[in-house]
C-alpha cells in the first residue's frame, strides 16, 4: 500500500534528520578541535607548576577539558541516533484528538525522538514518551495517557479520542507498507512476528509492546515485582522498563548508574546490546559469582552455584552437605546469623601500659554495646578504637618522662624522643590487633559461631560444616555467608551510588542473595522477574509468590498472564505437566496461552537418542537459526554431546554445522545447534528444542515435571521428546 501523503511525510522527516546530521557533523568537527586544543594547553601547563596560582590554573583547565569532552561524547551519541534514524524514522502513527480541542495532532512515534529546537515541534516522538503510551494501550476510541508526576505533585491525565491507529514498516529509508490496525490485525501483526526464527540475541519489542507489558514498563512505582509463565516476556520488559527509566529520569539516572543481575554469563551474552539497541548507554551485567569475586575481601575460591545445582539433584537426602545446605538457605537460619551478628559481644580487658589501666575493659564494653549510632561491628569497633587512641595519646603526654625511662631500662639504651615516640606506637600497635581480633572476629569465626549454636539447637553434628570450612575452595553456599556476614558486619562497605537494580529469574536465587543486594545496594530500586514455577529446588530457590513478596515488601507486584513464545500446542503441553500435587506451583490456564498455531509435541521412540537427534536436526526447516538440545545435568550434556559426534556424517557436519557444547557458565549463547545442560537454558529460547531423556525418572515427581516443564517452555517452533525404545524380542 501506498500514500502520496505519507510517502511525502517520510521523505520530509528524512530531510529534516539529515539537515540535523550534518548540523551535528559540522559541529562535531569544531567539538573535536576544541578537545585537541584544550588538552594541548593542559598538557604544557602540567610541566609548568611552581605555586599555588599555577595548580588553581590547572585545576580550571582539567575541568575544562573535561567539559569539551562531554560536549562531544554528548554530541557523537546524537550523531549515532541520528543516523539510526535515517534508516527507520517511526513505526506507528496516532491520530489523537485532546477533550477540548478540535485540532487532530497526528502523533508519529520511533525509536528516538525528533525535535525542531527551533519551533519546539516534535516530527517524531520516542516510544518512551508519555503520549506514545497511547498507541500500546488503545485502539481506536476514546484513550487517556498521564503525564508524570512533577515537584507540583500528580497531574490529572489528558483524556481525547484516537481517530487513527497505524502502522509501518521502513527499512533503509524506503516505506515498504503501511497498515491501519485494529485488534484483529494488531493481533495478525503479533503472530506472524511470533512466527519468525529465532535470533541468537534478544530483541527489541518496541513495535509490539502489549498493554499488560506497557503498564509493568512504565510503572511508577519505584520498586516492581513482575510475576508471569514462561514466554511472557518479562525479561524485555525488564530491560525496556531500563530504558525506559533512563530516558523518564535522564536528569538524575544514568547507565553507570544501573546493574542487571543475570542468571549466567550465557544468558548476559543472550541480552548484551539491547540497551544500547534502545537508544541508552550499555548497563553492566553481572551474575553472583562475579560479583562475589569482585568484592569479597578474602578471594578465596569457590565453586559456582551450578555445582551447587549437581549436587543438589544427585544427593542422597541422608548426606550431610545436602542436610546442611537446606538448613543454611532457611529463612530462620538467616534470621539467626542476622541475629547472632547484631548481638555479637566481645570478651575485652583492661587495656593497660605498663601496670596503668588505660582503659576500663566495662567502658569499652559499653562504647561497643552502644546503640545510639550506626550498629554494625565496623562502626562499634571504631568507636572503640577511636576512645582507645585518644587514651593512649592522653597518657604519652601525661607520662612521656616514665614511658622513656621504661624502654630505656628494658633496652638498656639512651633513646631519643623520636625513638621513645616509636616504640609506644609499636606497643599501640600490639594492643590494637588483639583488639581487632576481638571486636572484629572474621567472617569464618562468626559464621562458625553461628552454626555452632544452630546445629546444638537443630540437633545436627557440626563436624561436617566446619571440614566445609577448611576446604581450599568452598562450597558455593558458604562463600554466600561468609560475603553476607563480610557485608552485615560493615567489612564491605555499600555502593550507595547504584540506584536501580533488575533482578532476572528471580525465583533462583535463595533468600540470603536477595538480602545481599539489598544491603550492598541500599540506595537502589528494584526491578524483579519471577516465575515460581520454574524454580526447580525448593531448598535454595523461592518457590511460591509470598516467599518472594516478603523479601521486598513495598513492590508492586504486576502481573504478566499471557504466554507469547511457544505455540499453542507447545504451551498448552507444558502447562499440563504442572500438576496439583506441587505446592509451590502456579496454575496456568489455557485460556492465558497465545493462539499461535504450530505441531504438536513430537514423542518418539529411539533406540539410539543421538542418532534420532541428528535425523530430526537433518528434517528441521533451514530457517531455524537456533536449535536447542537439553539434558538434565552437565554429566548427561558432555556424554551427549560425545555421542552426537559420533552419529555426525562428515558431509552433514558441514552442511548443517558442528553442535556446540554448553555444559559451564563460561560459554555464550548464538546461532547454531546447542548441547546444553538444562540450568544454563534458563530464560532462552530456540527455534527447536529436543529433549533426548524423555521418560527418564529424572523428568518425574513435582521436579521432574517443573523441570520437563522447563525443557519445554524453551521451544518456539518445535519440540521433540525422545523416549527410549526397548525392544521386546526372544
Amino acid at each position: 500500500m501506498t500514500d502520496p501523503k505519507e510517502v511525502k511525510k517520510l521523505s520530509d522527516t528524512r530531510e529534516r534528520i539529515l539537515t540535523q546530521i550534518n548540523k551535528v557533523a559540522e559541529g562535531l568537527k569544531t567539538n573535536r578541535s576544541d578537545v585537541i586544543e584544550a588538552r594541548r594547553v593542559m598538557s604544557k601547563a602540567t610541566g609548568v607548576i611552581r605555586d599555588f596560582d599555577d595548580v588553581a590554573h590547572l585545576t580550571i583547565l582539567v575541568t575544562e577539558v573535561a567539559q569539551q569532552e562531554h560536549v562531544y561524547y554528548e554530541a557523537s551519541k546524537r550523531l549515532h541516533r541520528l543516523k539510526r534514524l535515517l534508516n527507520s524514522p517511526y513505526f506507528a502513527r496516532i491520530d489523537f484528538t485532546e477533550d477540548g480541542y478540535d485540532q487532530v495532532e497526528e502523533i508519529y512515534i520511533g525509536r528516538h525522538s525528533l525535535l525542531d529546537e527551533k519551533t519546539h515541534t516534535f516530527h517524531v516522538y520516542d516510544w518512551r514518551a508519555p503520549i506514545s503510551s497511547l498507541y500500546y494501550d488503545y485502539g481506536v476510541g476514546r484513550a487517556r495517557f498521564n503525564i508524570p508526576a512533577t515537584t507540583r505533585g500528580e497531574l490529572p491525565p489528558i483524556e481525547g479520542a484516537i481517530s487513527l491507529k497505524r502502522q509501518y514498516q521502513i527499512e533503509k529509508g524506503e516505506l515498504s507498507y503501511f497498515f491501519d490496525s485494529d485488534l484483529a490485525v494488531e493481533d495478525e501483526i503479533l503472530r506472524l512476528e511470533l512466527s519468525k526464527a529465532s535470533d541468537a540475541k534478544i530483541k527489541t519489542i518496541i513495535h509490539s509492546i502489549q498493554k499488560e507489558q506497557n503498564a509493568a514498563i512504565r510503572s511508577e512505582a519505584t520498586d516492581v515485582l513482575v510475576f508471569g509463565p514462561a514466554g511472557s516476556g518479562k525479561t524485555s520488559v525488564g530491560l525496556h522498563r531500563l530504558a525506559y527509566l533512563l530516558y523518564r529520569h535522564r536528569d538524575n539516572l544514568s547507565s553507570r548508574m544501573v546493574r542487571i543481575f543475570s542468571p549466567s554469563p550465557i544468558f548476559a551474552s543472550y541480552i548484551e546490546g539491547i540497551i544500547p539497541d534502545l537508544g541508552e548507554e550499555d548497563v553492566d551485567t553481572l551474575d553472583f559469582p562475579g560479583l562475589m569475586q569482585e568484592i569479597s575481601p578474602k578471594k578465596r575460591p569457590f565453586h559456582d552455584q551450578y555445582q551447587q545445582i549437581e549436587y543438589i539433584q544427585n544427593a542422597p537426602s541422608h548426606d550431610p552437605r545436602r542436610r546442611w545446605l537446606e538448613e543454611k538457605y532457611s529463612p530462620s537460619f538467616i534470621a539467626h546469623l542476622e541475629e547472632s551478628i547484631k548481638n555479637y559481644s566481645p570478651v575485652l580487658d583492661d587495656v593497660c601500659f605498663n601496670q596503668d589501666v588505660l582503659c576500663h575493659k566495662d567502658r569499652l564494653a559499653a562504647l561497643y554495646a552502644d546503640r545510639t549510632s550506626a550498629g554494625n561491628l565496623a562502626t562499634k569497633t571504631a568507636r572503640v578504637v577511636t576512645y582507645v587512641n585518644q587514651r593512649y595519646s592522653e597518657y604519652f603526654k601525661k607520662s612521656r618522662r616514665p614511658i622513656s625511662d621504661l624502654f630505656n631500662a628494658i633496652h638498656d639504651n639512651d633513646f631519643t624522643d623520636d625513638e621513645i615516640r616509636r616504640l609506644y606506637e609499636e606497643e599501640k600497635n600490639i594492643v590494637h590487633a588483639d583488639l581487632y581480633n576481638r571486636l572484629m572476629p572474621n567472617a569464618s569465626r562468626l559464621y562458625e559461631r553461628a552454626l555452632a549454636s544452630w546445629g546444638k539447637t537443630r540437633r545436627i553434628s557440626m563436624q561436617y560444616a566446619r571440614e566445609a570450612l577448611r576446604q581450599e575452595q568452598l562450597y558455593f553456599e558458604d562463600a554466600l555467608m561468609l560475603l553476607y556476614i563480610d557485608i552485615l558486619t560493615g567489612r564491605i562497605t555499600p555502593d550507595k551510588n547504584v540506584k536501580h537494580i533488575l533482578i532476572d529469574e528471580a525465583q533462583d536465587i535463595s533468600i540470603i542473595q536477595h538480602r545481599i543486594l539489598k544491603r550492598l545496594f541500599p540506595s537502589s530500586h528494584f526491578t524483579v522477574l519471577a516465575d515460581v514455577n520454574q524454580a526447580l529446588y525448593p531448598c535454595i530457590n523461592l518457590h511460591t509468590q509470598p516467599e518472594l513478596q516478603q523479601e521486598y515488601t513495598k513492590a508492586k507486584v504486576i502481573p504478566l498472564t499471557t504466554s507469547y513464545r511457544s505455540t499453542y500446542e507447545i504451551s498448552r503441553f507444558a502447562i499440563n505437566l504442572l500438576g496439583s500435587d506441587d505446592a509451590g506451583a502456579s496454575t496456568i490456564a489455557e485460556s492465558t496461552i497465545y493462539h499461535r498455531r504450530g505441531d504438536e509435541p513430537a514423542i518418539r521412540q529411539s533406540q539410539c537418542a543421538a542418532a534420532t537427534t541428528w535425523e530430526i536436526i537433518r528434517n528441521l526447516p533451514r530457517e531455524y537459526n537456533t536449535v536447542g538440545i537439553l539434558l538434565s545435568s552437565a554429566e548427561d550434556a558432555c556424554n551427549f554431546y560425545d555421542q552426537l559426534l559420533a552419529h555426525i556424517p562428515p558431509g552433514d557436519a558441514q552442511a548443517i554445522g558442528a553442535p556446540k557444547l554448553i555444559a559451564s557458565s563460561n560459554a555464550r549463547f548464538g546461532h547454531g545447534l546447542m548441547v546444553m545442560a538444562l540450568p544454563y537454558a534458563k530464560g532462552l529460547e530456540f527455534d527447536a528444542v529436543i529433549c533426548p531423556q524423555y521418560g527418564q525418572p529424572i523428568f518425574e515427581g513435582p521436579l521432574g515435571k517443573k523441570m520437563l516443564y522447563l525443557v519445554c517452555t524453551r521451544a518456539l517452533h518445535n519440540l521433540y521428546l525422545l523416549q527410549e525404545h526397548t525392544s521386546t524380542e526372544g
